[in-house]
Order: C-alpha cells, then structure tokens, then sequence
C-alpha cells in the first residue's frame, strides 16, 4: 500500500521537469492532460511515470509560503483574542 501510494505521487503531474498545457476558455485558462517533460523534450500525459522524476522546487515553495502566511494570519487573530480576553479581565478587576 505504501508503494503505491509512493507510485501515484511519482506522477509527471507532480515533477519540476514537468511543465502542463493550458487552453484558453470563456472566462479563463483550463489545464489539459498533457505537457512537455523538459527532461525529455517531448509531449506526455500527466498520468505517466519515468526514473528522472524529481522534486518540483516551486510548488514546495509556494505551498510552503502559503502555510506560513496562514500560520500568521492565525498568530494574529490569536493574539487579538488574547488582547480582548486581557482587557475584559482587567476591567472586571477596576469594577
């Protein structure tokens, strides 16, 4: 079960030298199920699979920078709520 689940991330889909096809629609732009494999220089499905795989190097970036702008976010609202919590506290106290 592991190896396959490790198969089906080694999908082209999910490599850096994968880059995807889009066509251009009524409001915007659809992925299709093909790319080009810069390893190979030739057209594949997104489905396939080779021993060149690797790491797409942008996407970890992105979804880390996405992850940390979230956690900040969450940091601040946190930190607001801490806020309203002290001061609720402190007026009980002055009463």
């Amino acid at each position: 079960m592991l190896e396959e689940r490790e198969k089906n991330n080694k999908k082209c889909l999910y490599c850096g030298n994968f880059e995807g096809y889009y066509t251009k629609g009524g409001h915007r732009f659809e992925r299709t199920k093909q790319g080009i494999c810069r390893q190979y220089d030739k057209i594949v499905n997104n489905k396939d699979s080779c021993e060149f795989w690797k790491t797409n190097r942008r996407r970890l970036y992105f979804c880390k920078r996405a992850v940390s702008r979230t956690l900040y976010e969450i940091l601040i609202d946190l930190s607001a709520i801490h806020q309203i919590m002290q001061e609720n506290e402190d007026e009980g106290k002055n009463l």
